[in-house]
């Protein structure tokens, strides 16, 4: 059972929105963070700094950044960039990019749905990560960024959100990223009803984006209650449902440092017991089209392969394309063991396409590994099997954005 709730949160003003809602903060590096805020300092982006963002050796304390980041968020609610919702309302959230378009209910769930497995996980979270977030949490004492979840859809939702849809919306913008986003009010009373009820027969959500502020949020609201606190806001977490089957899944492409010891034709007889390989021209064209493909470049030359077994026994875990290449390939043939750690191993993100593993080549990476996406019905299996996937297997594009909402606890 999904028991979603109406609540009353703060949201963006119209006039404010084009300012104030952030870019994707994790396609960023840190970089292009600095650069971003530096150039904008009205964005929600400067209420979510950490110590990583600065360069090394100006760093500041962590208590300095916190103290920036309720500085920065004091100012924008000063600045009267969020108006209060005057009702318990849910929220219809539309995000459009390149002609695709994928529509979701934002919404409070109990934090206790992801403790009790509810809420299925496919990543492992960093514990330092996460105690990082609960300090957030506690000290600045706000949450913006909805995490994503996936349901299979429901007739009874679908026709709930077309029917909202077809109203003029509250906000209707567009952000320089591309990305146009549209958001509706839910306040009708049966509305809200009819969409509770059809989500107590979804018995199962999926994280598609922010495993490590759903492991934050649990643990804060456990940090809460044994310091006597009864329920309160932390004990709920601020979620998007997404239908699956509108969800748009890219590749994690990887690219390789060198070949260590190994020749290119050395290299390419070693893959050969697990791959056919057959050379391919370099073009867009070449990209994996199915299941089982991946794109291979080295040099100024480039190679389809295909995969020799397609396992239908063991672990939906290793019969993941990413998982095969890891186990087949970056591991007993250039001994890359830590896919999470290792140097050697990097990753691209696939909305850049042939293009961003050339620009690692310019940049010295000798092998580039294109991949074909990781399906929803793949990190399904995973995440009711109770697995782990290996790091970089999916990228969700477009994200949903922080800024939009405001929730003080």
């Amino acid at each position: 059972m999904t028991d979603i709730h109406a609540f009353n949160p703060f949201v963006v003003t119209a006039a404010d929105a084009p300012e104030v809602v952030s870019p994707a903060y994790d396609s960023m590096s840190s970089d292009e963070r600095l650069r971003f805020r530096q150039a904008h300092p009205r964005n929600y982006i400067n209420v979510m700094r950490t110590t990583d963002d600065f360069p090394e050796g100006h760093r500041p304390s962590e208590s300095q950044v916190t103290a920036e980041n309720i500085d920065q968020l004091n100012q924008l609610r000063e600045s009267g960039a969020f108006s209060e919702s005057s009702d318990d309302a849910l929220f219809i959230y539309r995000l459009e990019i390149d002609g695709h378009q994928q529509t979701g209910i934002v919404t409070e769930i109990p934090i206790s749905e992801y403790g009790d497995g509810s809420v299925r996980k496919h990543e492992e979270t960093r514990k330092e990560h996460e105690l990082r977030l609960v300090s957030y949490l506690k000290e600045v004492g706000a949450s913006s960024s909805p995490v994503c979840l996936a349901y299979d859809g429901r007739p009874g939702i679908d026709a709930i959100v077309d029917d909202v849809a077809r109203s003029v919306p509250f906000l209707d913008f567009s952000l320089p990223d591309g990305i146009h986003q549209k958001l509706w009010r839910v306040t009708d009373k049966k509305q809200i009803e009819i969409l509770k009820a059809e989500f107590r027969e979804v018995h199962a959500t999926y994280l598609t984006d922010g495993h490590h502020r759903a492991a934050s949020t649990l643990r804060h609201a456990a940090a809460r209650h044994a310091e006597g606190y009864g329920v309160g806001p932390w004990d709920f977490l601020l979620v998007v449902l997404f239908p699956a089957e509108q969800l748009r899944v890219l590749p994690f492409n990887r690219c390789v440092r060198d070949l260590g010891p190994l020749s290119l034709e050395e290299f390419l007889e070693e893959i050969s017991e697990h791959f056919s390989v057959e050379p391919v021209p370099a073009t867009e064209e070449s990209l994996p089209t199915k299941h089982g493909q991946f794109l291979m470049i080295v040099g100024d030359q480039a190679f389809r392969l295909t995969r020799h077994s397609d396992l239908t026994s063991g672990s939906p875990v290793e019969n993941l394309d990413v998982s095969y290449l890891q186990d087949r390939l970056l591991s007993p043939i250039l001994g890359i063991q830590d896919a999470r750690g290792d140097s050697r191993l990097d990753y691209v993100t696939g909305d850049s396409g042939l293009a961003g593993l050339k620009q690692r080549q310019a940049q010295g990476w000798q092998l580039g590994f294109a991949c074909f996406p990781t399906s929803m019905e793949e990190l399904m299996a995973v995440a009711d099997a109770g697995e782990v996937m290996p790091p970089k297997s999916t990228c969700f594009d477009p994200k949903p954005r922080s800024g939009l909402f405001l929730r003080i606890s």
